[in-house]
């Protein structure tokens, strides 16, 4: 054989070599394990060949921020996932159980149990005014890094009204805006941090708040609003803002948000210092309160989320379209840790 023809053998062999131990080895695309992070969407799905994430799971809990190459910090995976779609409990839409309430649609949701306690026109689609702040705050919450600085644009320091007096270009804290947001329900907070969440794409960002939505489970909601100010499209049901409230406090942001009643932070636009208080007057007049949003516009109406411990057991309350949030809420609250005691 010709010296020239054993050296292409030589070459020809090493090279199958190389090929069958990186396949034995996992390395190529040929069996083995496989796990995908799409950062982008907020989910993590990892699979090893034969398993296949359950359809329940929106994203693994993890501890341990992900890195890349260059050692820079990707978004943790969101903690909260989805739960089963909730059962009514039995006689929970009987007209002779219903508390006499003013609003238009409502429910009451023991958490605990995934039940549907009380519940009148819960899935009618509705605006909801100030409580689309609720995703909002939650998708905050899930991005983390609260210390990250917004700038404000012209768009968002406009929106009217309801606002924290946001100075266009100025930069604000994540977490100054989280809080001006959910207490003090400020729209141009709002704004801006859907502005930044969406890389400075209004669509964008509505995008992310309905596929989170999807995520958790929300079947009529449909988001158009970083604010809640757009009562044409920005639409979502009683039972879907019973639902998220359930799931955003797992988060340990949100939570910790929604039941502060007073949050003082540092003001860089003047030097001094900014007190923010829930507007949630629950927090302070009804025993057990942990959380939730008010809302209102003149088409929305009265529009409340609470929810409400006694002892084991947590019940959340959504009023729509009330005249009268204050007075509804503690009746609906009343009336359904009275079904299930």
């Amino acid at each position: 054989m010709r010296p020239l023809h054993v050296l292409l053998l030589t070459i020809l062999v090493i090279g199958l070599i190389g090929f069958t131990t990186k396949v034995l080895t996992g390395g190529g695309e040929a069996g083995g394990s496989s796990a995908t992070t799409a950062v982008g969407s907020n989910t993590v799905v990892a699979s090893t060949g034969t398993q296949t994430p359950t359809a329940t799971t929106v994203a693994a809990a993890s501890t341990e921020p992900k890195t890349t190459r260059d050692n820079i910090e990707l978004p943790l995976a969101p903690l909260v996932v989805r739960r089963p779609a909730p059962t009514y409990m039995a006689g929970a839409e009987s007209p002779a159980n219903q508390p006499r309430l003013a609003a238009g649609s409502y429910v009451a949701l023991d958490v605990e149990k995934n039940q549907i306690v009380l519940a009148y026109d819960d899935t009618q689609r509705r605006p909801v005014a100030s409580l689309t702040k609720m995703m909002t705050g939650l998708l905050v919450s899930e991005a983390g890094n609260l210390a990250h600085m917004v700038t404000v644009s012209e768009t968002a320091a406009g929106v009217e009204p309801n606002k924290d007096g946001l100075i266009i270009g100025n930069r604000y804290p994540r977490g100054v805006l989280l809080y001006s947001a959910l207490l003090g329900s400020n729209n141009d907070a709002a704004a801006a941090l859907g502005e930044d969440l969406g890389e400075g794409n209004y669509g964008r960002y509505y995008r992310q708040m309905n596929r989170r939505g999807k995520q958790l489970g929300l079947t009529g909601t449909q988001y158009a609003s970083s604010s809640g100010l757009n009562d044409a499209t920005n639409l979502s049901t009683a039972r879907d803002q019973a639902i998220l409230l359930a799931r955003a406090l797992e988060n340990p942001t949100f939570a910790r948000a929604v039941r502060t009643w007073r949050h003082t932070v540092r003001w860089n636009d003047t030097g001094g210092k900014r007190t923010y208080e829930n507007h949630n007057k629950m927090l302070q007049t009804f025993a057990g309160t942990i959380g939730g949003k008010t809302g209102f516009t003149t088409l929305a109406g009265g529009c409340l989320a609470v929810a409400v411990r006694r002892g084991d057991r947590t019940i959340i309350g959504v009023v729509l379209g009330t005249k009268d949030i204050w007075g509804d809420m503690p009746r609906l609250i009343n009336a359904a840790f009275k079904r299930t005691s």
